[in-house]
């Protein structure tokens, strides 16, 4: 075998692990987001993905390990999809503060319409794992610093009128869109988030310009 067959060999190898591995996650993501994580077996993942349990536990020690995985993609997906939007090409700091809000909620079925595995395992896991308490704890403060860096200018240490620090107003925000996502599950009604943050959206509004 030549050596430009031998890396091709290699490299359709390294694809096919690749494959496996993603599936597996995306496998676990979407059984997980449905049904939640207690209920959800490694069968049912490995079934799903259609790939063997050896390839499973080649990846991965153990559901948790590959829960959080699956957590952070869901999370990575979401992010990128929450913080880039029109608002950023706006110019005027407080008006991009705001555009930021209605966008999310444009976007609020598309990011939470199947729930949030961010907020499942911190509801179902983190009182019992101290691994998923860490990592759930770690991605919420990371998420609200990044969510107060946009909202700060509406604030009076950003140079606006809202009394409350960047970091509050943003506790506040992921308060609201938690709230809402657990109401959501209990009830089967997603639209709620889009409206609950266009009410805090609307409240954000009127108290910046003091009205």
């Amino acid at each position: 075998m030549t050596h430009a067959a031998i890396k091709s060999a290699a490299n359709a190898r390294g694809r096919a692990k690749r494959t496996s591995k993603e599936k597996l996650v995306r496998a676990a993501r979407n059984l997980m987001l449905a049904q939640g994580y207690p209920i959800t077996s490694v069968d049912d993942i490995i079934e799903a993905a259609g790939v063997s349990k050896g390839s499973f536990y080649h990846y991965f020690d153990s559901k948790e390990e590959l829960a959080l995985t699956a957590m952070h993609e869901f999370l990575a997906d979401g992010a990128a999809l929450m913080m880039d939007g029109p608002f950023r090409d706006i110019a005027d700091p407080r008006k991009r503060s705001i555009a930021f809000l209605k966008h999310v909620e444009s976007v609020a079925i598309r990011l939470w319409d199947h729930g949030c595995l961010l907020v499942m395992f911190s509801v179902e896991l983190a009182g019992t794992s101290p691994k998923v308490r860490e990592e759930t704890s770690a991605v919420l403060l990371d998420l609200i610093d990044r969510v107060g860096a946009i909202l700060r200018p509406l604030t009076k240490e950003g140079g606006g009128n809202m009394p409350m620090t960047a970091s509050a107003m943003a506790n506040m925000y992921m308060a609201v869109i938690d709230g809402s996502l657990v109401y959501a599950r209990a009830t089967g009604d997603s639209s709620c988030i889009a409206r609950n943050l266009k009410t805090f959206r609307q409240q954000i509004e009127a108290m910046s310009k003091g009205t």
